[in-house]
């Protein structure tokens, strides 16, 4: 894999796409616990909750040459392997797909691992591979007979098995070095009899994964030796793999077992990987292979109707894929594409100002300002969804009750009337002599921009800090549900350092993914509210176009700076100074005091500052106070 191929496939592992695919494995295994990995391991293996899969699958998606035999295998257009990232996410999407099936139909733990018959580490892993065989043919049978747009991704699946020009080696080559083996056999007869069951073996397994998996292929004969073996258990084969339930199957397999127990060899002779273990889906999946949070349950029951290639009764399928399918799909690729690298490749935007460019007072002019806008880190996600789900029924709740005060009747004007109740001059041309306009009244969310401040310093430690972000995720998802403008700012001052930092965590026409930049909210610094309400009253009108703006201010204290002793009362009325100001030219401001539990001395403090306050010495009411100002105001 060279560099170019190397940067692709980090920038396709992103936590973004990583999401992408869990939530779709959360909806196809209809079970919201299921979690989704990436790996670079060569393999896809489920253990009855958490995933894991493989886009990077024996380099796939910069195999040139295989990539132009599946294609004509399939007879899928040029376009649909043009893009790597296309093959990168058929790669992934096929894995999931196989991997979630085995979670609805497949029984977990395993049957092998408690299976009396499986005495030794060969014998288990030769039923793994009987009972692999079969649960893989029967889920591909399933996805065929009951799930709609499916059937090619599994049949890419399948295929690129086949054409794959670097499938891995892995780290199951573990056949013993010849002076180990003199070791375990001072007996060459013995020697040279385990050999040889081995050899039988292999031909065998290798022979019953292309009859059932791989159809279209011819096998070829089997030696004299194994042909006894094929004859008796070829039907077996065929009707456990499409036996409905996990018991069923799993006791056709124990058959087969049976019959084929005289080619197993002793443990003291590894199974060797050969490429029976490409063509099969990872054995970790069969094997009972576990890892922490493996969740055990039965499989499902389902009767199938066709197989992957061919009818039940082994005729070949008409299995051309619409075309509209495969188009629609790259179509979604693309989108998804987009979004991923526009997360992975933005770094951020950082501006900078000084106070002079504000008309502040003096006290400001040698400020600097620092708008941040953040890289988006999809590593907070789970930090995020963690208040999101502690929260969801207020949310819910909340959403409840705006939704009649928000989407509330509003007036609106309709134009190109012959009579009304104004003329629009820009009509005035028209030759129907439409230039009348009515007002009417409709039902839309009101014209309202946001701008929530909130307080960054030192003092905001502890229960404030986290009342800060449980406040800001919540009324986050309310006004975005509601469909208002909005933006989250986080602010502070620099100890003894000229700089004042405005972090945009939430920006008025933002992507969805920047919320979960809100976990970055912290509590270090000073403050400087003066210079901050100037830099957000900007800000608001550069950013929105909305008839009423409003600045929703978030503090624990009064501004102190110790750059230039900007203590109060000089802070105090210079930040009164600053609201009056910007209240008159239009843009609301109000305040949330925060304080202590029984405690009123923050609100005494900033009622100097804000006419319009709030007192919050309850912070589990905070939201609640918080959105019952917007509604006030609406």
């Amino acid at each position: 894999m060279d560099y170019q191929a190397k940067k692709l496939l980090e920038q396709f592992q992103c936590e973004y796409n990583r999401e992408l695919e869990e939530n779709f494995a959360k909806t196809l295994a209809e079970n919201e616990r299921a979690r989704l990995f990436f790996i670079n391991g060569n393999g896809a293996f489920t253990d009855g909750r958490n995933i894991v899969v493989d886009p990077a699958a024996d380099e796939l998606f910069c195999d040139t040459p295989a990539l132009e035999d599946i294609r004509k295998y399939l007879k899928w257009p040029a376009v649909v392997f043009a893009d790597p990232w296309n093959v990168l996410r058929l790669v992934t999407r096929a894995q999931t797909i196989h991997e979630c099936l085995h979670l609805l139909y497949s029984d977990f733990p395993p049957p092998v691992t408690r299976d009396s018959l499986c005495a030794t580490k060969n014998k288990k892993k030769v039923m793994g591979q009987i009972a692999n065989i079969m649960e893989d043919c029967y889920i591909e049978a399933v996805g065929c007979s009951c799930y709609d747009n499916m059937e090619f991704y599994l049949k890419f699946g399948r295929i690129n098995h086949l054409f794959a020009r670097h499938p891995d080696e892995g780290t199951a080559q573990k056949v013993m070095e010849p002076d180990k083996l003199e070791k375990q056999w001072k007996d060459p007869e013995k020697k040279a009899q385990e050999m040889k069951k081995m050899a039988l073996l292999l031909e065998y397994l290798n022979h019953m994964c292309t009859l059932v998996l791989y159809p279209m292929l011819e096998p070829g004969e089997p030696s004299a030796e194994v042909q006894p073996y094929v004859e008796a258990t070829k039907e077996l084969f065929f009707q456990g793999s499409v036996a409905p339930s996990c018991k069923e199957r799993y006791a056709y397999a124990q058959k087969i077992f049976q019959i084929i127990l005289p080619l197993i060899p002793d443990d003291a002779l590894d199974i060797p990987h050969t490429k029976l273990d490409d063509l099969l889906s990872d054995p970790k999946t069969h094997e009972g292979n576990s890892s922490v949070g493996g969740e055990a349950h039965e499989g499902r029951s389902q009767v199938v109707t066709v197989r992957l290639f061919t009818n039940l009764d082994g005729t070949p399928r008409d299995d051309a894929v619409p075309l509209e399918q495969l188009m629609a799909e790259l179509e979604k690729f693309a989108r998804e594409k987009n979004v991923a690298l526009q997360i992975v490749l933005d770094p951020g935007k950082f501006l900078k100002f000084t106070g002079s460019q504000y008309d502040c007072s003096v006290l400001h002019k040698d400020i600097h300002i620092n708008e941040n806008h953040p890289k988006i880190d999809m590593n907070l996600r789970k930090a995020y969804l963690n208040i999101y789900h502690k929260y969801k029924v207020n949310i819910n709740s909340y959403n409840s009750r705006f939704v009649q005060l928000l989407r509330s009747r509003v007036p609106t004007r309709e134009d190109k009337y012959l009579f009304g109740s104004g003329i629009a001059s820009r009509m005035l041309g028209d030759p129907k002599k439409r230039y009348w306009y009515r007002m009417v009244e409709g039902m839309d969310v009101p014209d309202m921009a946001i701008l929530l401040l909130i307080d960054g310093s030192g003092s905001m430690r502890g229960p404030r800090l986290q009342a800060a972000r449980e406040a800001a995720v919540i009324l986050h998802e309310v006004l975005k549900d509601q469909g208002m403008t909005h933006a989250i700012v986080e602010h502070r001052a620099r100890f003894e350092d000229p700089e004042v930092d405005m972090n945009v965590l939430v920006d008025f026409a933002g992507r969805d993914q920047e919320k979960y930049n809100l976990m970055q909210i912290d509590a270090y610094g000073d403050n400087r509210d003066a210079l901050a309400l100037f830099w957000a009253e900007r800000y608001i009108h550069q950013q929105t176009s909305n008839e009423y703006k409003l600045l929703l201010v978030l503090s624990d204290g009064l501004p102190v700076h110790e750059y230039d002793e900007y203590f109060p009362p000089v802070s105090t009325k210079d930040t009164a100074n600053a609201v009056k100001k910007i209240m008159k030219r239009g843009t609301d401001i109000v305040a949330v005091s925060l304080d202590d539990e029984d405690s009123f001395d923050c609100y005494d403090c900033l009622k100097e500052i804000y006419p319009n306050l709030i007192g919050c010495n309850d912070l589990t009411r905070l939201t609640g106070q918080l959105l019952g100002v917007i509604a006030r105001l609406l």
